[in-house]
């Protein structure tokens, strides 16, 4: 199956772990791997795992030229950084790699967020109402806007910087904020979205052919209860999507399409309010949920081989998107999110006995003991993202029950530092809600 790949060398540019899963899979696939960051080898798990590992600022674009043809690199694997992005098309451009993007169209789908609602009202995309505000706060644009809203960065990633503002104070002393740390000092004031239903559509796109791969809901701890509230549960469900493929995916498509986007994952993230669904941002890139780990099990197809295929070939050939995908999962499937209460973490227990159980398809560990959790609603403070999958409701629910309950994590006075520990009743209230009306028992 791999044949035309085998003794090819891919060059990966991401640091995460989630990267160092596409490592181990072009490995497996019989490819040579060279990682290239700044950071060092213990900071960096895709070089751990990697075969050749280099230290080098990836934002030297002739430098990276000079490496690729020095160990004669066919292609690069970009992974999951937005930030990473224009630099990769630019390599890719001046060493005459495939690229499943332009810079161009990595701005609009990927790194600003004013850009990509720009586009969706000119495709016709439904997308929150956004205010126009910048830092000189004209008082005709400030008499304009109608609270709550949500400022947030344009160039940000990860639920950063996202803050809902009730009124005009609390709007120009966050923008303020904002406005310093950003590199772009572009700031996002859209209207606020009282629903709490946010939902995740994922395509992958094949010689032009966008395939709706995978859609999941992001279930939030119960225990905080702002809006960037930390994230709990992405649960696979095809939820609202009948009316979504009807009303809204002709018009998605018409995007993708229209921006020239040939192959590739894109992500749209939304709220669904009022039985209608409004995107605000994208991505064109590999998702951080991994929805491929599932549809490997269930459907026979990987985004994450086809996307290492393109990059060394140009082409997607391993699999065939229009007939082997299918984003209504026939289990109970789930990232499971474990976000940590603020501490140094000391111990960690129950991680063998989790990684054991049939159900949990794939478990990574994005910190270590020594780690100092801050009180961040981002991502920054969880510590393990699991893959479990199960038969039945009742099964799904007791399983994650019981992943909570194995897994110890532990402070300096020996304190628990699980943000929310799971309970049968709260999680079966999650997965009903997601698959209401969509079961598949």
């Amino acid at each position: 199956m791999y044949e035309h790949l085998k003794g090819k060398t891919l060059l990966v540019m991401d640091r995460t772990s989630l990267a160092a899963c596409a490592v181990i899979r072009a490995k497996e696939m019989g490819i040579r791997t060279v990682v290239a960051n700044f950071y060092k080898t213990e900071d960096s798990p895709s070089k751990q795992v990697a075969d050749i590992a280099i230290d080098i600022d990836i934002s030297d674009i002739d430098a990276m030229v000079n490496l690729i043809r020095e160990y004669n690199v066919e292609g690069i694997f970009v992974g999951w950084t937005d930030s990473h992005l224009p630099f990769y098309a630019e390599i890719c451009e001046k060493a005459g790699l495939p690229c499943c993007g332009t810079v161009e169209q990595f701005d609009i789908v990927s790194n600003d967020k004013r850009r990509f609602k720009e586009a969706c009202l000119e495709y016709g995309v439904p997308t929150p109402d956004v205010y126009n505000i910048d830092i000189d706060f004209k008082r005709e644009d400030l008499d304009k806007i109608k609270y709550p809203v949500m400022v947030k960065p344009a160039d940000g990633s990860g639920g950063r910087g996202i803050m809902k503002c009730n009124n005009e104070e609390e709007l120009i002393s966050h923008y303020k904020e904002l406005y310093e740390s950003s590199a772009s000092k572009k700031i996002v004031c859209e209207r606020y979205m009282q629903s709490e239903n946010e939902i995740f559509i994922h395509y992958t796109v094949q010689d032009g052919y966008p395939s709706l791969s995978s859609s999941f809901l992001k279930y939030k701890v119960t225990v905080e209860k702002s809006k960037a509230a930390s994230c709990l549960f992405h649960m696979f469900s095809p939820k609202f999507l009948e009316d979504y493929k009807r009303d809204i995916e002709p018009r998605v498509i018409g995007m993708i399409q229209g921006l020239g986007i040939k192959y590739g994952n894109i992500m749209f993230q939304g709220f669904e309010e009022g039985g209608k669904l409004y995107f605000h941002e994208s991505g064109l890139r590999m998702g951080g949920e991994q929805f491929y780990v599932f549809s490997e099990k269930l459907n026979g197809i990987s985004s994450l081989e086809l996307m290492i295929e393109f990059a060394l070939t140009g082409k997607m050939t391993l699999y065939d998107v229009k007939t082997q995908d299918n984003f209504k999962f026939s289990k109970y499937c789930c990232n499971y999110y474990v976000p940590l209460k603020p501490g140094k973490i000391c111990k960690i227990e129950g991680v063998d006995e989790v990684n054991a159980m049939p159900q949990v398809l794939q478990n990574r560990q994005f910190k270590e003991i020594g780690d100092v959790i801050s009180a961040t609603s981002s991502l920054d403070r969880v510590i393990f993202r699991l893959h479990v999958m199960d038969d039945t409701k009742d099964a799904f629910a007791k399983t994650l029950c019981r992943i909570s309950e194995t897994l110890k994590i532990l402070d300096e006075d020996g304190n628990d530092m699980q943000l929310q520990r799971l309970d049968y009743d709260t999680v079966m209230d999650m997965i009903k809600d997601a698959w209401d009306g969509c079961d598949i028992e």
